[in-house]
């Protein structure tokens, strides 16, 4: 139970100190982010692929607002003529906001790049702030702060260009808030906690999940024993206060997805359980690093979805857990405070694990006889078949005599609504990284801290004494090291394990390509692209800008319904006539056909090639060649790509060879 003894005075200094603490995250994030600020108004971090699509929802925003005098809940440019809710995407509503300045005045590139960098500055920033209030150390505050800003979490989500999910600043802001709800017990806090709930879910819908559920998590067990916490009318006050200012705030944005079909987006247990970490991924060594990062990718070269899945990206770091394991040790400080982030560092990351236990990037199977491998599939089958709230096929992932390794978060994907919708379980790992940095932050405050101070059991009192203890003079502190000398000191160990500098993974052109600007002169009817995959990601989509054409494909979370109908037959089966008679219904006139991504394997049907599609494109009679452009390469300075092997999306798909064909009748 908290008490009113406990409550606190915030302990991170003056405004000055604060302005320092931002001054050292923006010198950093230069270094750490360093080339992208050469190129911060022309290029964007990572290969060319999901960077762009928020590189277009940005610019749509923008022309919604500017051009067209309307807000931005629908498109009819993408998926013609059906057009596309964007209720169907991520929400980035949070995320425009802090930047709407710099997106009216500016372009979308650099409003792309602010955000990112705003990310890392005020995701130190809040981690300094969180830390320092709960030790009372403003060292412990920045040491966290690194943690938690430069995590190869964070470092692999910017080169995944995944801009939702890299805005991690209002995450310690809310759990500030909510300690201070709880020790300080004022409505400004349950306001306040309210919003950056809100602020936190309206960046991504991920985060309602990510950041709700363990925001609830820390309450339930900070309120421990709940029997007198229950009791007590302040503590309902504040929750309630908290809940309806949230709900308040998301609801306007959330309902329009319900109503649109959002209870019915889900992916299929198959694709869901391929994006799990696993087990190794949370402690194996920083794959981007200057020094090793080449020897410890090449050890898991085989990277089925690069950049969305690398090994390694929920690594934790070495010193964060030898930092964290101190902070543990000191049990008799801040003891309620650990339980709650101990409950989130282990729940957070059997969720991020996924559906089924995997290792080095497989499924692990163990041996049984075969009747013991029958009865498993068959209580399988029940259980994600009649028993399910969102049925989903348990087939793909059966093997001959062994069993899969179910885990809880198969029991939430079967049974909890919405679930299915999230894709990508490991982002969970954010909050195991989030607590290890609070965590690690306490075992820097220990650290640092006089005998005296570490052997306080009261959580007020130490961060009383640990506050005195800094104002010490040297001749009468009982420290070994100096708390400045051992700040610097953990400050560089971390950046060391967690340097990814220059960035590896390289930048991306925002810029029009030879096939665009004569596209730009094309009269009448809609475009389309074959195989379906040069259509269906963020650099065509994004292209869109230059050209300004109607196009029958697009990207986003989910794709319309109507698409989706004909994507895996009619479509798929381009050049038959039946696929060039649904075209002409669509009002598409012109089809543009990538020579390359069929020739390397990315056609929509099996063994199909360039001189297979060509001849069939000839035999067709109904398609005139009109152009055939040579594209530019937009990636540029990256290290990775003679490293990994399986899917590296930028060649040929967004490197081609395109004939552009007239469709007549």
């Amino acid at each position: 139970m908290i008490t009113e003894a406990q409550s606190i005075k915030p302990k991170w200094g003056s405004w000055k100190v604060i302005l320092g603490v931002v001054a050292f995250f923006t010198s950093l994030t230069l270094v750490m982010t360093y080339p992208l600020v050469r190129h911060f108004a022309t290029s964007v971090p990572g290969p060319p692929w999901d960077n762009f699509v928020w590189l277009y929802d940005l610019w749509w925003f923008k022309h919604s607002l500017v051009d067209l005098h309307q807000w931005p809940v629908f498109n009819p440019e993408i998926f013609y003529p059906f057009g596309y809710a964007l209720s169907l995407s991520e929400t980035m509503l949070a995320n425009k906001v802090l930047i709407f300045p710099i997106l009216m005045l500016g372009n979308e590139v650099l409003a792309f790049n602010s955000l990112l960098f705003l990310s890392f500055v005020l995701s130190g920033l809040g981690m300094y702030l969180l830390v320092a209030y709960l030790t009372g150390s403003k060292w412990a505050g920045v040491v966290a702060g690194v943690i938690f800003a430069y995590c190869p979490y964070r470092m692999h989500a910017m080169a995944a260009g995944w801009l939702p999910l890299i805005s991690t600043q209002w995450i310690p802001l809310l759990f500030l808030s909510l300690e201070r709800m709880l020790r300080e017990k004022k409505v400004r806090f349950a306001i306040g906690s309210g919003v950056l709930l809100a602020v936190n879910v309206l960046s991504s819908w991920y985060y309602a999940y990510v950041v709700g559920l363990f925001a609830a998590l820390y309450l339930l067990v900070r309120l421990w024993p709940w029997k007198t916490s229950l009791r007590d009318r302040v503590v309902w006050r504040n929750v309630l206060l908290m809940g309806g200012v949230s709900l308040l705030l998301v609801a306007p944005v959330v309902l329009p997805v319900i109503r649109g079909g959002g209870a019915t987006m889900s992916w299929s247990l198959r694709e869901v359980e391929k994006w799990s970490a696993s087990l190794e991924d949370f402690f194996l060594p920083n794959v981007y690093h200057p020094i090793w990062g080449r020897a410890v990718l090449s050890s898991r070269r085989h990277v089925p979805a690069y950049p969305w899945y690398v090994p390694g990206f929920v690594y934790l770091g070495w010193v964060a857990l030898v930092l964290a394991f101190i902070g543990v040790r000191s049990w008799d400080l801040f003891r309620p405070l650990k339980r709650a982030l101990l409950w989130m560092v282990g729940s957070s990351f059997v969720v991020a694990l996924g559906t089924t236990l995997h290792w080095r990037g497989e499924r692990v199977y163990i041996p049984v006889p075969g009747w013991v491998e029958g009865l498993f599939s068959r209580a399988m089958y029940v259980l994600t078949g009649r028993l399910a709230l969102n049925p989903a096929e348990y087939h793909a992932l059966r093997a001959t005599d062994a069993i899969m390794v179910p885990l809880p978060a198969l029991l939430a994907y079967l049974f909890v609504p919405f679930v299915g919708g999230m894709r990508t379980l490991y982002r969970f790992g954010l909050v195991t990284v989030f607590a290890v940095a609070v965590l690690a932050g306490m075992g820097v405050a220990r650290l640092g801290a006089s005998k005296e101070e570490q052997g306080s059991d009261e959580v007020g009192a130490a961060i009383e004494v640990s506050a005195r203890g800094e104002r010490r003079s040297r001749g009468r502190d009982k420290r070994r090291v100096p708390v400045p000398l051992l700040g610097c000191l953990l400050i560089a160990l971390v950046l060391f394990d967690f340097a990814s500098f220059p960035l590896p993974y390289g930048l991306s052109k925002a810029a029009a390509q030879p096939l665009d600007e004569w596209m730009a002169e094309l009269q009448g009817g809609a475009v389309m692209q074959f195989p379906l995959i040069r259509g269906l990601n963020g650099p065509m989509l994004y292209r869109s800008v230059y050209h300004r054409q109607p196009m029958a494909y697009g990207h986003g979370t989910f794709y319309p319904e109507e698409f989706m109908a004909v994507k895996d037959e009619e479509l798929a089966n381009f050049p038959s006539d039946e696929t060039l008679d649904l075209l002409r219904t669509w009002g598409v006139r012109w089809v543009l056909v990538g020579e390359g991504a069929y020739d390397e394997g990315w056609g929509d049907l099996p063994d199909q090639d360039w001189s297979t599609i060509s001849a069939a494109i000839e035999s067709s009679g109904r398609l005139r060649l009109v152009n055939t452009v040579q594209e530019d390469p937009l990636w540029f300075g990256e290290r990775v790509s003679d490293v990994i092997e399986g899917c590296v999306p930028v060649d040929p798909i967004s490197v081609d060879t395109v004939h552009v064909y007239e469709l007549l009748r």
